[in-house]
């Protein structure tokens, strides 16, 4: 599982722009909160690359999202992970974004 999307030259890090850029999932976590509401937050960490990365490419883009569980819950999927990426794409900072 993966989602692309461009990354444009205000957004980037970098000062460029990347098209067709390879955002993965590299943790989804879950937190129980005591006290607090919601009591289950997920973390999820998404790392963006200029291309299909290997063991030596590094990111050019890094976003980390904290969501209530029932949020990601409700997504679309199949499994818990499809479910995150699902939430991911449907989030403003991430239009346009596909599943690669």
């Amino acid at each position: 599982m993966a989602i692309t999307n461009n990354i444009t030259t205000e957004n980037s890090k970098y000062g460029i722009q990347f098209d067709g850029a390879y955002y993965r999932i590299v943790t989804a976590s879950i937190s129980r909160q005591r006290g607090t509401e919601p009591k289950f937050t997920v973390m999820i960490d998404l790392s963006g690359y200029a291309a299909t990365p290997d063991d030596d490419t590094r990111e050019v883009d890094f976003k980390r999202y904290d969501v209530p569980l029932d949020a990601v819950e409700t997504a679309s999927g199949a499994t818990f992970l499809a479910k995150c990426y699902a939430w991911v794409m449907a989030q403003s900072d991430m239009d346009g974004s596909s599943a690669a």
